[in-house]
């Protein structure tokens, strides 16, 4: 392999490696949003409470529900998307440690191996929509049994 097909090699691997950061990175700010969204509603919920506004404490519960779905969803998708850098990652990985002869480069498949077998339920799935349900029972419990 010549020296510009390495250099092509290395580049094709730091465009995929920059996808996968890229997808994770806005995943985490997903995340980071979603709390301090929930951080916000919790304190007007708490304060439209306090003030006796049940209408308003139900309606904001009825907000979080479909705000939590869409978030899991967008989630989801920057998971995938990662994913399949990750895949581009494990080739590249491979290919270049066969040029430069070093077999510690096979990170992604070293990583795939050390992992469990069984496959692990979408806890971040659940979690949303167990979160979900949860709002929804609150503004239900807002309306219904506080005033």
């Amino acid at each position: 392999m010549t020296e510009g097909e390495r250099e092509t090699l290395a580049i094709a691997l730091d465009h995929a490696w920059r996808w996968y950061e890229n997808r994770r990175s806005r995943a985490l700010t997903l995340l980071q949003t979603l709390m301090l969204f929930m951080a916000i509603m919790g304190a007007a919920y708490g304060a439209a409470i306090q003030a006796k506004l049940y209408g308003l404490a139900g309606f904001q519960c009825l907000l979080i529900a479909p705000i939590l779905i869409a978030v899991e969803r967008e989630g989801t998708r920057l998971r995938r998307s990662a994913e399949l850098a990750s895949e581009a990652i494990a080739e590249l990985q491979d290919r270049l440690a066969n040029v430069l002869a070093t077999e510690v480069l096979r990170l992604r498949r070293r990583e795939l191996t050390n992992q469990t077998t069984r496959p692990r339920p979408n806890g971040a799935k659940w979690l949303m929509y167990v979160s979900a349900g949860g709002a929804l029972a609150g503004s239900v419990y807002t309306w219904v049994f506080l005033p």
